[in-house]
């Protein structure tokens, strides 16, 4: 995971390193995780690690629902950090899965610039996180959607990667963690309020009351 204090120092210095190297427009990730989700585990799970969040139902047969959150969440976003999340994979694996970048379908022309920075947390397998700023219209969202749905499940594409889409001016993170579901958090309940609003339906049946708790009390204590 991203570690705290002087090891995300350390985190943040590598990023400059590889941005100088390669000559990317620039958004420091670890940078940003520090200043406004600091102990949050890329490789866990966001909605329990974090006080302000919405957990919603997927479901193989409702991809749809995913592409529609992210419509909504991002209409009115200028630009939009998409993350991936890789570790390494045997040859097997490597042939029938593809890391989100090259997924085919999801990008009609490649993206220019990245970032990338390896991580190699304590007690977890090390892995490679590798990011790029674009339009949230320069990517299709629905096959984006579905390649990680297929992932657990028949169909192909399959994309192998955690895949983060990051809304930096709302500081809003959605993150479709399987066939299952999606988690989205933010740094306050203003930014999930129309979310919670607009799709209070699609929230997972175990999690409403906690959620409603949320935006009902303004709180970001959760009832037990």
């Amino acid at each position: 995971m991203f570690p705290e204090g002087r090891h995300w120092k350390k985190l943040i210095g590598l990023w400059g390193y590889a941005l100088r190297m390669e000559q990317c427009e620039p958004f420091s990730l670890p940078e940003f995780m520090l200043s406004h989700f600091n102990g949050v585990d890329f490789g866990g799970d966001l909605f329990e690690q974090w006080p302000v969040g919405i957990r919603y139902e997927i479901g193989i047969k409702q991809v749809s629902r995913a592409a529609k959150l992210y419509d909504f969440a991002f209409t009115k976003a200028v630009d939009c950090i998409l993350v991936s999340q890789d570790w390494n994979t045997d040859g097997s694996l490597a042939k029938r899965y593809t890391s989100l970048f090259m997924t085919p379908g999801i990008f009609p022309s490649e993206p220019s610039q990245f970032q990338a920075l390896d991580v190699s947390p304590y007690d977890e397998a090390p892995y490679r996180l590798t990011w790029t700023r674009l339009s949230p219209s320069a990517f299709n969202a629905g096959r984006m959607f579905q390649a990680i749905a297929n992932r657990e499940q028949p169909g192909v594409p399959k994309i192998a990667s955690g895949v983060y889409v990051i809304e930096p001016n709302s500081k809003l993170i959605m993150h479709m963690y399987d066939d299952r579901g999606l988690d989205i958090i933010a740094t306050d309940l203003s930014a999930l309020r129309p979310l919670f609003e607009n799709f209070r339906d699609w929230i997972l049946d175990n999690q409403r009351h906690r959620v409603a708790f949320r935006f009902k009390t303004d709180s970001q204590d959760l009832p037990e």
